[in-house]
């Protein structure tokens, strides 16, 4: 039976098997990655047991050291021995995996559950494929039983996490929490691992096999290529068996020596169904360089697996070669300027192409680098690109056109917009900048690289805006730019003045020559001849031709014309009689200076109209034609006193050329806003000693250094200490105001006073009589008497000085002389008014002290007013407001004592006495009340009123404990010292035990709980996992049963069988008291070793009784059978039966009643020798007769099994009730509750 049903519940595994084996087969022919016009299709390793001949590692194997074992392989056991010393007797486990035949199996083998090897330990057995694997099948065959719970494991990747494959166990939802024969439903995760109970039977005893397959029972296996999870669940890089706990036939329990070393895991033989795991990219698979192997890939993959693409076939993402598609890694297209290039799933995305190149060559960029990079630039595709070297200052973009041209920001210029153009300056981030350059300050335009203008000479700044230190007014006609401050040599600091208007000097002849004379050579003066609008002059000779002399108007101070024009304006009727040039001569401040002058360009002239021909000529030292050239200083100081302006008589021929017009440019002074304004008329700005307009004249109290210069001279000061005048010209001081002196630098005599101080009251007549010798006193500003004696003072030495009193003149009385004050050293005879200048009263005593001579201390003030030896001779009262019956500034004048309220102490009364505190005003202070428990003094804290507590108590009157503390008393508080971690609060009861949080225990909650244990990542303790709970229990009831044996002691009497086993139990125990110095813990032991099979027997009798009842009711059963069967017959009759096969059934009936009632007969005498029976403690172990009595008992239920089987085929009923009785008897072995409960007395 067991055989036929392991066959049938692998069928259907073996059978997908099969279909997955015939799979590989056309995977394996498969051996080339081409197809047969040469395209790349699918390939795969081959088939083959993955397992075989590799290194497995187990974490038990027996023979270290020696020992015997026994196999259970019919009603006898053969035993043996393991030894791993010896090769004939080894079984380790390269034993698993090699090659054997069956009928001379070799197999790994564990040590037996003699050694320990039994659940909860698990034997592991772990085979490293030292790479990824498709697994197909696992197969393990078992030289013994196969186990009652095991599991498979496997690794995805290597070193990674142990993920369930496969659960095999008879109790799957109590070993491995899942449900038996659970099964994967379409769109259930398809890597849960399942569990079933139909490989997990104890027989067959040798050889059973559990093959798993990985495929079976997962929706998606027929649709494999398509289904990512189950590429992942197939494969393994790793396998682990965890081999979790032994099938037995519950005999372990009586832990006989000989039935323990039957019992233990042996494999005959573990295989693996798979291929190398290459994704269809290779088809064979070799050893790599370090020693594992890896496949040979194909279809431009790379890797261990072939799981990724060559670094440079990244077009597409890999994927797995299906039967569809080999999927086979494209080449990048690069342009031929790269060789490398990553996948970019975006660009896959979006053009079907996501190989994008890196590290382009020759300048290129882009996903296949067939652009220039950006600000490169190429003539043609075929060229490599060049970098545009834009500027990045100079231009709008980096760039450039096809041609290399960078486009340049406004005011920059060149081909890589490097330079600024003209009027432009110093390229930068900005491009470059228009040059600012003032027009009337500068020539040209400006830097180009930093922007500075060039300037004209007298003008400065970066734009040429400003003119320089002693220049001014800015001007686009001043070639120099700016005009030359003049202020007659005394500053160099000046501006235009807006006070001048400009005018025009004219002479137009309309009426007359307007004052204008003919001079010659000689110097001889000559009217000229007029004509409305023009005068001429006849010349002398042909040499002497005669000047123009200019009348007053245009002469004198013409200072204002500086840098202004002159024209003068010829006429003619013919053009050959104007002037072809001019010559002007002028002369001032012992300056002579001429100018040849060119005509300007002649206007169109009209017929019967007036030629004209005009000379001008700008007044500046810088324009051309002036001889000699003069610096601008000298050459305003010509106009300053302009003596003489002469024009030549030049003409054509005869020399008969009219002189038409005269104007010179100035300014005049202008009541309102100048219009049109002269800013060419400068205004000063004068240094001392200076003033006017050009600081042409000297300051009050200044002369002429050299009067002859006039305002060209120096201005230094006078030197008469304001007591005179002082000479503009010569400086000469005349005195007055009573001083006297070279420079007045003295009073008079008879005078007082500082004449060096510069007013007209400096000197005054003294008030001292006769007109002694007086002085001022600077501080006051009296005037005193000087010499008067010692003591006195006053105008006129008419009273005493401070600190001395007296009556010198006799004004009160008679005459007395002035003394010093006395007063006792309490006044400060530097101040004033210390005492009175008449009686010598002291009015200002100092350091709290009153009196006529300041000899008491004030009130409110108390000390000795008199003694000299100390500073402070009277110090305040100061009594405490609160503390004071009277008030706060009385107190005795000599030792200060105040009075006090009640209770109140200290010389202020400003604190309590000892034991009292609270100071209150009009009350006083209150008494402490200290507890004479809690406190250690009846002294409080003079203002809280705390009291001094004991250690560990608290409160103002320490009438109670502390926070955290317990047990109040004369000693203090003790400590709670409850665990911070363990307990609800600080605070114990008042036996000192705390409030424990949930797990933990103690009197200070400083242990866990049973079953809590303590976590260090929450410091709590927390609850132990559920296994842990179970132990918790069966703990409970073994407590409970020892419990009750306690109370079954209790209860011993000496009638009976328990009076029998008790003095059987005294006699032992004496015994074990006189060997106690040999092993102390033999009597414990012994006692419970005494209980347990004093239990057990109880046990024995109740189960061989309700055996016996089950054999009275299977006979009734049996003789209704054959009642049924009319096998009541004589055995002639019998015989004579022509049906063999009724006569048999009667024949075996006959055979089972007899058997059966023997069975019922030595049931029963069983019960009356267990009834009766005292069991020695020389029998609780090792072999003897009760153990020989348990071995007979289980041969006879072994007997009855066998008997129920032979029934079987003759009736259901009868089969039905021998297992009834097969029942009866495995219960009465493998009873749960008495087998633990004597394991557990028996471990304890």
């Amino acid at each position: 039976m067991e055989t036929s049903f392991a066959v049938s519940s692998l069928l259907p595994a073996l059978l997908l098997s099969l279909h997955l084996h015939c799979h590989h087969l056309v995977w394996a022919a498969m051996d080339s990655c081409l197809d047969e016009e040469g395209a790349p299709s699918r390939c795969m390793p081959k088939f083959e047991n993955i397992a075989f001949n590799r290194t497995v590692v187990v974490s038990n194997v027996c023979g270290s050291p020696p020992e015997d074992y026994c196999m259970q392989t019919g009603s006898t056991r053969s035993c043996h021995q393991c030894d791993a010393s010896n090769p004939d007797l080894s079984h380790n486990a390269s034993l698993l995996t090699d090659f054997h035949m069956d009928k001379e199996p070799t197999w790994w083998q564990s040590q037996s559950m003699f050694y320990g090897v039994q659940h909860p330990n698990s034997v592991n057995i772990t085979l490293h494929l030292g790479k990824a694997f498709e697994i197909t099948y696992i197969r393990l065959k078992f030289y013994t039983s196969r186990p009652e719970s095991f599991a498979i494991y496997k690794r995805t990747e290597q070193n990674g996490t142990w993920l369930p494959y496969q659960y095999y166990s008879a109790s799957c939802r109590k070993t491995y929490g899942k449900d038996d024969k659970e099964y994967i439903r379409p769109g259930d995760d398809e890597r849960n691992a399942l569990c079933t109970d139909e490989f997990s039977d104890i027989s067959p005893l040798t050889g059973g096999n559990v093959a798993f397959s990985t495929l079976e029972g997962r929706p998606s296996a027929y649709n494999f290529d398509q289904s990512v999870v189950l590429k992942e669940w197939v494969t393994a890089t790793d396998l682990l068996i965890s081999l979790d706990r032994l099938n037995t036939f519950g005999d372990e329990f009586f832990k006989d020596a000989k039935v323990l070393r039957s019992y233990f895991y042996a494999i005959s033989d573990f295989s693996v169904g798979g291929r190398c795991k290459c994704n269809g990219h290779a088809s064979d698979c070799f050893e790599g360089e370090h020693g594992g192997l890896v496949c040979s890939c194909q279809h431009h993959t790379a890797g261990d697996d072939c799981q990724r693409c060559h670094p440079f076939y990244q077009d597409r993402p890999w994927a797995r070669a299906t039967g569809d598609s080999a999927n086979e890694c494209l080449k990048c297209n690069c342009s031929g300027r790269s060789d490398e290039c990553v996948f970019d799933v975006e660009q896959y995305r979006s053009t079907g192409s996501g190989g994008r190149c890196v590290s382009c060559r020759d300048n290129t960029d882009g996903p296949h680098c067939e652009r220039c990079r950006e600000h490169h630039y190429r003539k043609s595709d075929e060229e490599p690109c060049l970098p545009c070297n834009c500027n990045i200052n100079g231009t709008l973009s980096l760039q450039c056109d096809a041609e290399g041209r960078c486009l340049c920001k406004n005011g920059v210029t060149g081909e890589k917009c490097d330079t600024c153009r003209a009027g432009f300056h110093s390229l930068g981030p900005g491009g470059c900048r228009a040059c600012e350059c003032d027009s009337s300050g500068s020539v040209g335009v400006c830097s180009p690289l930093d922007g500075r203008c060039h300037c004209k000479p007298h003008v400065e700044g970066q734009s040429c805006d400003r003119c320089k230190p002693g220049f001014f007014n800015l001007q686009h006609v001043n070639q120099a730019g700016c005009q030359a401050c003049f202020c007659f040599g005394h500053s160099l600091a000046c501006s235009p003045s807006n006070h001048y208007a400009a005018v025009n000097i004219t002479s137009d002849f309309i009426e007359d020559q307007d004052g204008w004379l003919g001079e010659f050579s000689g110097g001889q003066e000559y009217p000229l001849l007029w004509k409305e609008g023009e005068v001429y002059l006849l010349p002398l000779t042909e040499e002497d031709i005669g000047f123009y002399k200019a009348p007053e108007k245009f002469l004198g101070h013409q200072i204002h014309s500086y840098a202004q024009l002159l024209s003068i304006t010829f006429t003619s009727e013919t053009p050959q009689l104007l002037p072809d040039h001019v010559t002007v001569l002028l002369r001032g401040s012992g300056v002579a200076l001429t100018a040849d002058l060119s005509p300007q360009t002649v206007l169109d002239h009209k017929p019967g109209s007036t030629l004209q021909q005009t000379f001008i000529v700008r007044l500046h030292e810088s324009e051309m034609g002036f001889k000699p050239a003069l610096s601008a200083f000298v050459f305003q100081q010509l106009l300053y006193n302009l003596t003489s302006l002469r024009i030549s008589n030049a003409g054509g021929q005869n020399y008969t050329s009219q002189l038409a017009g005269v104007t010179l440019t100035s300014a005049s002074i202008s009541s309102g806003p100048p219009n049109p304004p002269s800013p060419w008329v400068e205004f000063c700005s004068c240094p001392p000693g200076f003033v006017g307009q050009f600081c042409e004249r000297c300051a009050p109290g200044f002369t002429r250094e050299d009067p002859s210069r006039g305002p060209l001279s120096t201005c230094v000061p006078c030197n008469c200490h304001r007591h005179g005048s002082c000479h503009p010209e010569t400086g000469v001081c005349e005195c007055s105001d009573f001083t006297t002196g070279m420079t007045c630098e003295h009073c008079l005599d008879g005078y007082y006073g500082n004449a060096l101080i510069g007013t007209p009251a400096d000197c005054q007549p003294c008030p001292c009589p006769d007109r002694t010798s007086c002085a001022k006193i600077a501080q006051t500003g009296q005037v005193v008497c000087t010499n008067c004696p010692t003591g006195q003072t006053g105008i006129r030495c008419q009273m005493c000085e401070d600190g001395y009193y007296g009556d010198p003149l006799g004004h009160s009385g008679a005459a007395r002389p002035c003394v010093r004050c006395d007063c006792n050293g309490n006044v400060d005879f530097n101040a004033l008014g210390v005492c009175d200048h008449i009686t010598g009263r002291c009015l200002k005593c100092l350091r709290h002290t009153e009196g006529e001579r300041c000899e008491r201390c004030q009130q409110g003030f108390y000390g000795d007013a008199l003694n000299q030896t100390t500073v402070q001779k009277c110090k305040s009262c100061s009594c405490h407001p609160g503390g004071t019956s009277g008030y706060v500034n009385e107190c005795h004048p000599h030792t200060g004592n105040c009075p006090c309220l009640g209770h109140v102490t200290g010389r202020d009364c400003s604190y309590c006495e000892v034991g009292f505190f609270n100071l209150q005003p009009g009350v006083g202070c209150e008494r402490c009340r200290c507890s004479p428990i809690g406190s250690s003094s009846d002294a409080c804290h003079p203002i809280t009123g705390q009291c001094v507590c004991r250690a560990g108590v608290e409160g103002t009157l320490c009438d109670s404990c502390r926070v955290g503390f317990f047990g109040f008393s004369s000693r203090g508080c003790r400590a709670c010292n409850c665990d911070p971690m363990g307990s609800i609060s600080m605070q114990c009861h008042g036996n000192g035990t705390c409030h424990c949080r949930q797990g933990f225990v103690g009197y200070k909650c400083d242990k866990c709980e049973l079953n809590y244990y303590h976590s260090r990542e929450t410091h709590q303790c927390e609850e132990c996992p559920v296994c842990y709970g179970l132990v918790k229990k069966q703990a409970e009831t073994l407590r409970t049963r020892l419990q009750d044996l306690e109370k079954l002691l209790a209860h011993f009497d000496c009638r009976g069988r328990f009076g029998k086993q008790q003095h059987l139990l005294k006699y032992h125990m004496a015994r074990l008291y006189e060997h106690e110095h040999q092993r102390e813990d033999s009597l414990p032991n012994a006692l419970e070793d005494f209980l347990a099979f004093q239990e057990a027997r109880e046990a024995f009798i109740k189960q061989f009784s309700l055996l016996e009842a089950s054999a009275g009711s299977l006979l009734a059963q049996l003789n209704g059978i054959t009642t049924t069967l009319n096998c009541s017959l004589s055995v002639t009759e019998m015989e004579s039966r022509t049906d063999e096969g009724s006569r048999g059934v009667c024949q075996a009936f006959a055979d089972t009643l007899l058997i059966v009632r023997t069975t019922q007969k030595q049931l029963k005498q069983a019960t009356l020798d267990l009834d009766s029976m005292i069991i020695p403690f020389e029998m609780v172990s090792g072999p003897n007769k009760w153990n020989m009595m348990v071995n007979d008992s289980q041969a006879l239920m072994k007997s009855l099994r066998e008997m129920a089987d032979h029934m079987e085929a003759v009736a259901s009923r009868a089969v039905r009730a021998s297992e009834q009785t097969f029942s009866f008897l495995m219960d009465l072995l493998q009873d749960n509750s008495t087998e633990e409960y004597i394991r557990k007395l028996t471990e304890q």
